[in-house]
Order: C-alpha cells, then sequence, then structure tokens
C-alpha cells in the first residue's frame, strides 16, 4: 500500500520595493511581483520621502490593485537605500527576503527559481543571485548577462560547486518543482569578491540578512555591496546563470549612470569614490562579528577574508585592528613597509 508523501508549507518571501524617485517605473516593478508564478509572498513597497509624486502614485495604484499582500510605507525623510532596506525587512517577518529596486523588473519565475535553489538537497547558502538582462530606460535589450556574474562561462570557476534543485522536494511540492536548463552554482564563504548581480537579483536568508541590517554602518549607497558580502560570510551563495530579472541602466541610477559600453557595468564617479567608505564599513563588520564568523567557519577564515580585503582596498591595510589576525611573517611585512615609508618621508622633507 502506497502512501502520499506528507503536505509541506513552502517559506513565505518578503518583498520589499525600494523606491525614491522613480514614479515613472514603479508600476512595472509592482506589477512584476503580482505576476509572480510562486505566489506564496507579502511585499511591502518603501517610499524613501520621493519628490516627484512616487508616494501617492503608489496609493492610487494600490487602491486600484486591490491586492491585501501589496502594503506602502512611507518614509518622511530621505534615509538612503539601506535605510529603506531596514524598514521593509522589518515590515516582514518571512523567513526570505528579495529586494526589488523600484527601476527594475522581475520575470515571473524569479522567486520559484529562487526558492527552488534555496532548497536544494545539496547544500543550503545565505543568499542568491541571478543573471539580468541589462535594459534602458525604455527596455531595449543592452546586454544579455551581467558581466560581472561568477556564472560558469568559457572556464570553470575552480572554489565553485555545482548544484541542482531538490527534485524530491517538487514532488512533494508542486508549486516548488522548477526545472532549469541552466548551472547554479554555490561559492562557499572563503570565496572572496563581487560574484553576484545587483540588487534585484538577490534572495536572502533571514537569518544571514538580520546581523548585517543591524550593523551601524556609515554608507547609504551600494548596499547590494555590504548586504551581499557580509550575508555570503555566513553559508555562501547560490549563482543562477538563468536571466530572470531586467535591470535599468539610465542616467538616475546611482551606481550605473554612465552610457553601456559592455564589458562591466561602468559606475558612475559618486559611486566609485564612496568605495572605500564600503570597503570600511566591510573590515568594521567583520572585526565586529569575528568570533560569530571564525566559530562558523574555522580559525584561519577571518584572518583569510581580512588578506584578501586589504588587498583590494590597500588605504585599509594600516588599520591597528587588523594585527592579531596576522601571522608573524605578515606583520613584519607590514612593519618594515611602515619603517620604508616613514623613511622615505623623512627625506623627502629633508
Amino acid at each position: 500500500m502506497q502512501h502520499a508523501p506528507p503536505r509541506l508549507e513552502l517559506p513565505r518571501v518578503g518583498v520589499v520595493i525600494t523606491c525614491h524617485n522613480y514614479r515613472a517605473y514603479v508600476e512595472d516593478a509592482i506589477r512584476s511581483v503580482l505576476a509572480q508564478t510562486y505566489q506564496r509572498w507579502t511585499c511591502v513597497i518603501v517610499d524613501d520621502a520621493s519628490t516627484d509624486g512616487s508616494t501617492e502614485h503608489i496609493r492610487q495604484l494600490l487602491r486600484a490593485i486591490g491586492d491585501p499582500r501589496l502594503s506602502l510605507l512611507v518614509r518622511s525623510q530621505n534615509g538612503g537605500q539601506l535605510a529603506a532596506f531596514r524598514d521593509g525587512f522589518a515590515a516582514s517577518d518571512a523567513p526570505f527576503l528579495a529586494f526589488l529596486d523600484a527601476d527594475d523588473i522581475w520575470l515571473p519565475n524569479f522567486l520559484v527559481a529562487h526558492l527552488s535553489a534555496h532548497l536544494n538537497a545539496t547544500r543550503p547558502a545565505a543568499l542568491s543571485s541571478s543573471d539580468v538582462y541589462l535594459v534602458d530606460r525604455d527596455r531595449t535589450v543592452l546586454g544579455g548577462t551581467y558581466p560581472m556574474l561568477r556564472k560558469p562561462r568559457s572556464r570553470t570557476d575552480a572554489p565553485g560547486t555545482a548544484t541542482t534543485p531538490g527534485k524530491q522536494l517538487g514532488e512533494m511540492a508542486s508549486e516548488i518543482a522548477y526545472a532549469s536548463e541552466y548551472p547554479i552554482t554555490y561559492f562557499g564563504p572563503e570565496a572572496y569578491g563581487w560574484m553576484w548581480a545587483p540588487t534585484s537579483s538577490m534572495v536572502f536568508r533571514r537569518g544571514a540578512l538580520e546581523p548585517v541590517l543591524a550593523f551601524p554602518f556609515k554608507s547609504r549607497i551600494g548596499t547590494d555591496y555590504l548586504a551581499a558580502t557580509c550575508a555570503h560570510l555566513a553559508a555562501g551563495s547560490l549563482i543562477l546563470s538563468e536571466c530572470l530579472g531586467l535591470y535599468r541602466l539610465h542616467g538616475a541610477s546611482v551606481s550605473a549612470g554612465a552610457t553601456y559600453a559592455g564589458g562591466h557595468v561602468q559606475q558612475s564617479p559618486n559611486y566609485r569614490a564612496h568605495e572605500i567608505t564600503m570597503g570600511k564599513d566591510v573590515l568594521d563588520y567583520v572585526l565586529a562579528d569575528a568570533e560569530r564568523l571564525g566559530a562558523i567557519n574555522g580559525r584561519h577564515f577571518v584572518p583569510g577574508f581580512l588578506s584578501n580585503h586589504v588587498k583590494k582596498f590597500g588605504d585599509l591595510g594600516n588599520d591597528p585592528r587588523l594585527l592579531p589576525f596576522l601571522d608573524r611573517r605578515s606583520r613584519w611585512r607590514r612593519w618594515r613597509k611602515r619603517l620604508t615609508r616613514a623613511v622615505r618621508g623623512s627625506f623627502g622633507r629633508a
């Protein structure tokens, strides 16, 4: 006698749409959430003190749509994307969180593909990121992939592990049954550097993101860099090679205000000038959380991360808080470098 498998309750996803002066685009973002094939979501639109009529436009849209899963949270003062992230996070108790910039769009299988990847039978991860099409303000396609996404291309990225969604789970819960022909790659916490597509491509586990958003970062922009880099340290990342959204490149975008020329997405001058502040924020987070991260990943993990981080952000290398995490050889090398600089400075002044 065959018995039916037990009915499983699938996880809810808290969707957060962050909006600041994106009246022209926000309806597209909202309707792309409504069009999701995975329907276990609630969505809060956080309007970050817009001055272009976005707030009233969103109110009218929500009244016309009439879906109780949609809500609006209006900030009285502009706090930047990080503040909007925090408010949206606090408005949901869902075990997974997805953030959608109001000028971007999800394709209908975005949520089911990410949830299917997260609930794979190989290994869990702190966050996932999928590929995106690059489009302009009018949705004209400019690129078929996000170049900095660390997905399989011409060569295998050695630290990555191939991962497949759990077929057994799909048999027990049909809503999560999603078969993608595109590779999914897992990168462990030891994999360093940007490996994701931007904010609207990401889905986070609540437990991995909670300590990150609670940290007093100084940056107001670059929230996807801070959130992904720091959450990744808890349990690694899943990279979905499938394009599951549209990422708009236009003049109002903070991180990509330049014309797309192929290759890397060009960062605006303001964003590039802010990179060292973000690097310092990540350093502060890792040093403050070193004990927990070491307990999760082993005693060599934090020194290894800090070594890579200082190589990327060289100006951070003189922070005295790094010394306890350096081996004897690295300490001697750092002391010698400081001495050399001091001697050269003395001769220069002479």
